[in-house]
């Protein structure tokens, strides 16, 4: 995967809390998991010098 183009994460769109709940919606939290694993790529090819 070394210098693959990581791709865009546009947000989704709707509230980020569930007003019924009180608690993060599902479509949320899947985004928040993809932008931590996106982060962590970044960071991976930044120790690796490729970025």
């Amino acid at each position: 995967m070394a210098g693959a183009k990581l791709p865009q994460l546009p947000p989704p769109q709707e509230p980020l809390v569930d007003p019924r709940t009180g608690r993060i919606t599902q479509t949320w939290y899947l985004y928040l998991q993809r932008l931590d694993q996106h982060i962590r790529e970044i960071e991976e090819r930044l120790d690796a010098g490729g970025l």
